[in-house]
């Protein structure tokens, strides 16, 4: 009779050596399948932000609503935002007790039309601020948030709406935008900063890159060539807002990637922060 035979320590040590080589082959892999699952999830989610401003457009004779607005019926203080965020409503992004899929009674001009809108938020951007967030006005506010729950990060084209801000370089009108296949509408941004590039995180509803008057001086400096305007030292210096880089960030630089961009001809695709200006240019 033969006794049954328990594997060797040596045995064990070696099966649990070929499992870990193989997680460790396999690990990236899910990963980037991971990842670009999360990455066509929000291409869809912009899929939803283009028709909603379609479809705004076409009611009201082709004109933009106001970037402010597109979200919040308001830029003041909702009565629950009360001792929120210090003297800013920068932190409405993260903010759980405004959060319009929850309560649609603070939705403003464009938020009717975006039924459709899969989500507000991209997942990868979600996980990535499911703890924290590196934006300095949540860094200095952050603990007034009394449900922190990251819901938007795409922002709209500062560049496009009623004229007011920005005096002078808004377009309000759908046909008077010159390049729509390479004029965004919506856009991700970022909760994180680097000074060099963006003076600031995802603060707002909108993304603006600077007032007009230095707008101008980018454009007279780079003799009008709105793809020679770009953000950081070897450009024109830093920006306010650029496009978020987080997807496909390489090792070490969690902004060197990109963000995805919803243009006006309906197309999603991504793009580097470099291209903020000249995607978000509609003259």
């Amino acid at each position: 009779m033969h006794r049954n035979r328990g594997f060797t320590l040596i045995e064990l040590l070696v099966v649990i050596a070929i499992i870990a080589l193989l997680m460790a082959v396999l690990m990236p892999a899910l990963n980037r399948a991971k990842e670009l699952g999360q990455g066509a999830a929000c291409k869809g989610n912009l899929k939803g932000y283009y028709l909603a401003v379609d479809m705004y457009c076409t009611d009201n004779d082709g004109r933009f609503c106001n970037p402010s607005n597109c979200y919040f019926y308001t830029t003041a203080r909702l009565p629950v935002e009360n001792g929120v965020g210090g003297n800013h409503l920068h932190l409405r992004w993260c903010n759980g007790q405004v959060n319009l899929r929850d309560h649609p009674e603070y939705g403003g001009n464009l938020y009717r039309y975006l039924a459709d809108a899969r989500s507000f938020i991209c997942p990868t951007f979600k996980v990535m601020t499911r703890n924290y967030s590196e934006d300095q006005f949540y860094k200095a506010n952050g603990s007034t948030i009394r449900d922190y729950q990251p819901w938007y990060n795409y922002t709209m084209n500062a560049f496009l709406g009623p004229p007011g801000a920005l005096e002078g370089l808004r377009v309000s009108n759908l046909q008077n935008v010159k390049h729509p296949a390479t004029t965004f509408s919506f856009t991700e941004e970022s909760s994180y900063v680097d000074t060099a590039y963006n003076a600031s995180g995802l603060n707002d509803t909108y993304m603006v890159l600077q007032n007009t008057s230095t707008i101008e001086g980018w454009l007279r400096q780079n003799g009008g060539n709105e793809w020679a305007v770009k953000p950081g030292p070897d450009g024109v210096g830093p920006f306010w807002d650029t496009i978020a880089g987080f997807h496909h960030a390489p090792a070490g630089n969690k902004l060197g990637g990109r963000g995805n961009c919803a243009f006006l001809d309906g197309h999603v695709e991504s793009h580097p922060r470099s291209e903020t200006f000249p995607l978000a240019w509609p003259n």
